[in-house]
């Protein structure tokens, strides 16, 4: 895993990329790979790439920029998990290795396949390429969306990198907010691609490959899980033998590399499986758990505990209070680098950090098995209910209008947007807002904009009602919500302790499988999951597997009824948050009944996030100065 940065100008015949420049944007990512270093810029100084690298694959090779036939220069950022097998073919053709690692795989690749070579790889990442006999970059992103690639194109010049804090250190670079994409940020608790909240700074959407030569830039898909929008066929042991099959081949796969790897446990299904699915392919790894005394709704530490103790792992684990819940915030802000508007951004930075203290480089974590498997429970709700949501659909439209009018979204925001999606007649997805509804986010916002900025695929089949849902939702997780908020946290929070971290649940085939499976196999009888409980049954204890879902969470209701709350009327007088948000609003907000029950985490966290994002990325405050001595140190993890 690493970091990568590039620049090139590429209307100009003579260049000015410095090697200076470049090391200073590299240097921005030095938590992404503090094992190597490398810059490449080329003799008429229109191009420039450099590197950081966390040494996972080939220790002692593998530096980058790395080059390749006829003055190709490639860098990397990710794993190569068919890459063998690839560099096996490849040699049989012809081609000469000069190293053990998996990036000069893509440059032989390259070399025969063109644009096509993506379609080859099996793995998680982001490159970019110097064509010098085509006189272009070449960039793409992974299928899924695991790795990051940001860029922008002004006056000519092309800038990329891993991550935008890279990119602002180039001088033709501004620091200014999009406005257009407060909206949807506060809809989905991040801005959905390809826009970022930087105003000119763009990021490259999953499964997509892109140019950039002497026109400018152009962007394509390559691959898509949305397309086509059809239900496969299979009997039930077809299935759960292969879920199993497709399981125990992604979790191989993805113990490539020559260091120790490890495992983030919360207790619950998910992850649990990859513990036992490890246990039989190796062994003495280590676990890692995160939880937050006092607040039992969010701590499964004890549970953690249990299925540690049952696969005799070397675990570890770390309790967080409100304090270090603060104290971790400026961490936070810098490395999110855009704002991550989920609050188990704290817990997860934490729990990565405890990996790196006891020397694990890598990390296999659960996220995406909800979105495959359908493990949420709003989405067993939907279907328990579907016949009361197909009967209101039945209704003429004029009814199912008065409906949606004669519910209070001051009231009941969330059921008064699902009444207006029947209305339209076509419902709107499950967790379509992750983050504030139209009505909040139109009360919220001094500008009144409350769009969402996304929409799903236009339906020009014969789908029924429920049919349509399911892809609306699927789609909705693919485009939106894992790949931009729970993979990108995920790479900024183990990157940020440079820690690599792997996700089983989403190996391209396994998704491509899973995503037609129809939801008979998901959710069966009220229980979620029902493919992949049958898949593990005989190596995942039944009180896991039966154990109801508890969820990835943090205590932020009574957070906000405490300290964070202080800290979010402070900022509250600033003039910079007081320009985007009616603060009368907010400080109601702030008021209101009791922690217990109350959403905060919707509407409050993303506010707080962006106003310290705000004063740190925009203003260039130091957020120590904000935060005061509460910032000064996170806290130290415990074995």
């Amino acid at each position: 895993m690493c970091g990568i940065v590039g620049v090139f100008e590429y209307s100009r015949s003579r260049g000015g990329v410095s090697e200076q420049l470049l090391v200073r944007m590299r240097d921005t990512l030095r938590h992404r790979g503090p094992d190597g270093e490398g810059v490449f810029v080329s003799l008429d100084q229109r191009l420039g790439f450099a590197h950081r690298r966390l040494a996972i694959v080939d220790l002692e090779g593998g530096a980058q920029p790395m080059f390749g036939e006829d003055g190709m220069c490639l860098v990397f950022n990710g794993e190569i998990y068919n890459y063998p097998a690839l560099r096996t073919r490849l040699e049989r053709d012809g081609a000469r290795f000069r190293t053990n690692c998996d990036t000069e795989v893509i440059l032989h690749l390259y070399a025969r396949h063109g644009d096509s070579c993506v379609e080859q790889l099996t793995g998680m990442f982001a490159f970019a390429l110097w064509d010098a006999r085509r006189d272009r970059v070449f960039f793409a992103r992974d299928p899924i969306g695991e790795k990051p690639f940001y860029w922008t194109n002004s006056g000519g010049v092309f800038v990329f990198g891993s991550e935008i804090k890279a990119l602002l250190e180039h001088p033709a670079v501004e620091r200014e907010v999009n406005e257009q994409a407060l909206g949807p940020y506060l809809a989905h608790l991040v801005t959905p691609g390809p826009e970022t909240l930087f105003r000119g700074i763009y990021k490259l959407p999953p499964g997509s490959l892109g140019h950039c030569d002497g026109s400018g830039v152009s962007i394509r898909r390559y691959w898509s899980a949305t397309q086509p929008r059809e239900w496969a066929s299979a009997s039930d042991e077809e299935a759960i033998t292969r879920v199993r099959e497709l399981l125990d081949e992604s979790v191989r796969a993805r113990l490539m590399g020559d260091v120790p790897v490890g495992v983030l446990l919360s207790g619950g299904l998910d992850s649990t499986t990859i513990v036992a699915l490890l246990r039989e392919q190796a062994k003495g790894f280590a676990t890692f758990t995160v939880g937050f005394p006092g607040y039992q709704r969010v701590d499964e530490r004890h549970e953690a505990r249990a299925v540690a103790e049952e696969f005799a792992t070397d675990h570890h684990e770390v309790g967080l209070s409100e304090d270090d819940a603060l104290a971790i915030l400026p961490h936070l802000v810098y490395h999110q680098d855009e704002p991550l508007a989920d609050p188990v951004c704290v817990p997860l930075f934490a729990v990565c950090r405890l990996a790196h203290e006891n020397n694990v480089k890598v990390v296999l974590a659960g996220e995406g098995a909800d979105e495959v498997f359908w493990g949420y429970a709003g989405y067993r709700g939907i279907l328990e209910r579907w016949s009361r949501f197909r009967a209101l659909l039945a209704l003429p439209r004029s009814a199912r209008r008065a409906a949606a009018f004669g519910v209070s979204a001051g009231r009941s925001p969330r059921r008064k947007e699902q009444l207006e999606g029947i209305a339209s007649g076509r419902l709107r997805p499950i967790h379509m807002p992750v983050g504030m509804t139209q009505h909040q986010r139109e009360h919220l916002l001094r500008s009144r904009s409350g769009d969402a900025g996304w929409s799903p695929t236009a339906v020009t089949n014969s789908e029924d009602a429920l049919t349509t849902l399911a892809f609306d939702t699927q789609e909705y997780e693919f485009g939106v919500r894992l790949p931009e908020l729970l993979l990108m946290r995920i790479d900024r929070f183990s990157m940020a302790s440079s820690v690599e971290a792997r996700v089983p649940f989403l190996d391209p085939t396994l998704v491509d499988y899973l995503y037609r499976l129809p939801l008979d196999f998901k959710i069966r009888g009220g229980i979620t999951k029902w493919a992949l409980k049958q898949a593990v049954s005989d190596i995942v204890p039944d009180r896991v597997a039966q154990r109801t879902k508890q969820g990835f969470a943090a205590p932020t209701s009574e957070w906000f009824a405490g300290q964070h709350g202080l800290l979010l009327r402070n900022l509250m007088q600033d003039e910079a948050l007081r320009r985007y948000f009616d603060v009368g609003y907010l400080e109601r907000l702030l008021r209101s009944g009791n922690p217990d029950t109350w959403d905060s985490g919707q509407i409050l966290w993303p506010v707080l996030n962006f106003a310290l994002w705000h004063k740190h990325w925009i203003e260039g405050k130091p957020l120590e100065d904000t935060l005061g001595s509460r910032a000064r140190h996170a806290p130290a993890a415990v074995a």
